[in-house]
């Protein structure tokens, strides 16, 4: 209480008295959305490295095929073909030179592999047979499009052995504004692309890093999150192009983001049902890691740490596991040495780091990883970025183990009012591209956390499946278009299941429109359930409209519930508008609860409290009331950032969407349209 210090006593003991001692109950979405708008502090980021990558521009479907380092070919059995092993693709060479590449559903072949790389309509019978033969002992990446279908057309062919990203554009580079900016965006291309009219550069976003250049053919320049023109952290939250603002220093959504990127994935997991095995190219050779005493083994795909001479820790689908040779037999760890969260960046099993023993029973044992296991971190300006930007050599033998990779894979961010802050890859919707590789994205694993992906793109966790269907349409005798898309999917290892649905149609000859979702969940592992739905009806003529949202929820193991609405009505011409929202949080088995009603009062950081008025002012409470303030420019970016975050939170919690899109090459999921 900065004003009235002497009734902070009063204050606090009048608070104790109305708050239920067992505590309030709200979202994580709120919560978290509440905090970045807020949070000024945080712990410091990795200093990641932002070598520039070579940036390749293509105005057709492209594949960009990756190869790690320097071309390592294998003979292929008793037949006259070798295979490339450093690579995820399937690329043989015959008897000739000649090099032949069988990619999403098509052959190709040229005399180098920096091409230029030509379709094979008619590839021999013993290339396709040797080919399949191949398949049997170390299967390659189709890298066919998100539906597992060739494509109609076949794409060109990019291959790329050294740091790559490929930037796709539907034809030549068109340029649209950014609605309320100074900012023009290259509408259709697959990243983020913007021209600053000002300085007249170009502005690429790849792996949450931003990248400058006069023209398309560069040269281009790593540009730090603040040094970005002031524009982009204007972008409105709610435009097409929001997704960007991510990775923009100092806003709500890079905030928010970032402290997303620091919670973790929890899983119990049995200590007798869960088991290793690591396969080694031999005998298990290991190397030590610089600035620590700890070695780790090269020649597996598992990371496998020795910390003493009968010790080593091993980590398989974000789970540690211990041993005493390196053989195994392997056993659940409920320990991790502390030496362990020393390993430098520069390693390229640093991703281990991210990975946490949190409790253990003499039954199970309590594990998670944060983002950063998959590669996600935050970088020294408080943004994400994907990849920390070293290039690891990779181990080849008889077999290829890779590392991690920051580039080549279309890797982006968005913070979607629905799962929140996630990120996703190029899968290829409309023309395939390559996936990950490495660590937690090698193989299959057997462990399904409380995870379901909706959209065919990794989201924050690797476990989980899901299917989704769209469909659309037009009746040229009533004028109705429409379009829906439903989602379902089902988690064998948890029991957990989800289902969801959206649509649209509107009227090209009256202007009447509608459109509503709905979804649902529920977990019996966990006890949580949920549903929500939403709609909004509407004439584009009149500028008339309604809309609103219900949502529920429920955990049968812990008792909390919760329950809340929202409506709007009014018209967009003249902007009068009526809205309320209402709702009720509590716990069954204790009997409390906390309702409210068209609450929109905020405590702001200097002990006042506020409320936002109909008119976009804003009113601070005092011993006479609610009285009109009038704020300066900076009370009022502080007010209206706890609004923001505020409506961020409703927002997500309620699964709203907000028109938000994922930029980023291919297609598939909720990242790419």
């Amino acid at each position: 209480m900065p004003a009235t210090p002497a009734a902070a006593a009063d204050v606090k003991t009048a608070l104790q008295e109305r708050i239920p001692k067992d505590g309030l109950t709200t979202s994580l979405e709120q919560l978290q959305a509440s905090y970045a708008s807020t949070h000024e502090g945080g712990e410091p980021g990795l200093a990641v490295q932002n070598t520039v990558p070579n940036i390749i521009f293509a105005e057709r479907p492209t594949l960009l095929v990756l190869v790690d380092g320097d071309a390592n070919w294998r003979v292929l059995g008793d037949t006259h073909y070798q295979r490339l092993i450093n690579t995820r693709a399937m690329l043989l060479k015959d008897a000739s030179g000649t090099l032949h590449l069988n990619a999403a559903g098509y052959w190709y072949e040229a005399k180098t592999l920096d091409g230029p790389w030509h379709l094979n309509a008619t590839p021999q019978h013993e290339l396709v047979a040797a080919s399949n033969n191949a398949q049997t002992n170390l299967k390659s990446d189709p890298m066919l499009p998100a539906d597992g279908k060739k494509p109609a057309q076949a794409p060109d062919v990019v291959v790329a052995a050294q740091p790559a990203e490929l930037v796709v554009t539907n034809g030549k580079p068109a340029l649209q504004p950014v609605k309320g900016v100074n900012l023009l965006s290259v509408a259709n291309a697959d990243h983020a692309l913007f021209v600053e009219p000002r300085d007249n550069h170009y502005y690429l976003l790849l792996s949450g890093r931003w990248f400058s250049a006069a023209n398309l053919a560069g040269p281009w320049t790593f540009v730090d999150g603040k040094s970005l023109p002031a524009d982009f952290s204007k972008i409105a939250a709610d435009d097409p192009h929001a997704n960007a603002l991510v990775s923009v220093p100092g806003t709500p959504q890079a905030k928010e983001a970032a402290i997303a990127a620091t919670i973790p994935q929890t899983a119990t997991v049995s200590r007798k049902t869960a088991s290793l095995t690591v396969a080694y190219d031999g005998a298990p050779k290991f190397v030590g890691i610089a600035g620590t005493s700890l070695s780790y083994a090269v020649n597996t795909a598992t990371p496998v740490i020795q910390t003493a001479p009968s010790q080593f820790f091993a980590v398989a689908n974000g789970i540690w596991f211990a041993a005493s040779t390196a053989s195994g037999p392997w056993h659940v760890a409920d320990t991790v040495p502390a030496a362990i969260y020393t390993i430098p960046a520069a390693s390229p099993v640093h991703y281990v780091t991210y990975v946490h023993v949190y409790s253990a029973t003499p039954d199970t044992v309590v594990v998670g990883y944060t983002p950063g296991y998959m590669g996600v971190v935050v970088n020294a300006v408080g943004t994400v970025v994907y990849g920390i930007g070293y290039v690891y050599a990779p181990y080849v033998g008889d077999v290829y183990y890779g590392y991690p990779a920051t580039y080549g894979y279309g890797a982006g961010f968005a913070l979607g009012t629905t799962v929140g802050f996630a990120f996703g890859f190029a899968i290829g919707a409309t023309w395939g591209a390559p996936s990950p590789y490495w660590g937690p994205y090698w193989g299959g694993g057997p462990w399904s956390w409380q995870y379901a992906n909706v959209n065919q793109a990794n989201i924050y966790g690797r476990w989980g499946q899901g299917t989704v269907t769209h469909a659309s349409g037009w009746n040229g005798w009533t004028g109705n278009s429409w379009a829906g898309t439903a989602a379902s999917g089902f988690n064998p290892y948890t029991g957990g299941d989800f289902q969801a649905s959206r649509g649209a149609v509107e009227n090209g000859y009256n202007g009447n429109y509608a459109a509503g979702r709905q979804g649902s969940f529920s977990n019996p592992s966990t006890g949580r359930s949920g549903a929500a739905r939403g709609g909004v009806v509407g004439n584009e003529g009149s500028g008339d409209y309604a809309a609103g949202r219900q949502r529920a929820g429920y955990n049968a193991q812990t008792g909390r519930y919760g329950a809340a609405e929202a409506g709007v009505s009014g018209n967009a011409y003249s902007g009068d508008h009526q809205a309320g929202t209402k709702g009720i949080v509590g716990n069954k088995d204790t009997g409390k609860a906390v309702a409210w009603n068209n609450g929109n009062v905020y405590a702001g950081s200097d002990g006042n409290v506020y409320r936002h008025d109909q008119g976009g002012g804003w009113e601070q409470h005092s011993a006479d009331g609610w009285q009109p303030i009038q704020a300066n420019a900076s009370q009022t970016q502080r007010l209206d950032s706890l609004k923001q975050g505020h409506d961020l939170g409703n927002a997500r919690a309620s699964g709203e969407f907000q028109g938000q899109r994922r930029f980023g090459g291919g297609g598939g999921g909720r990242f790419r349209r």
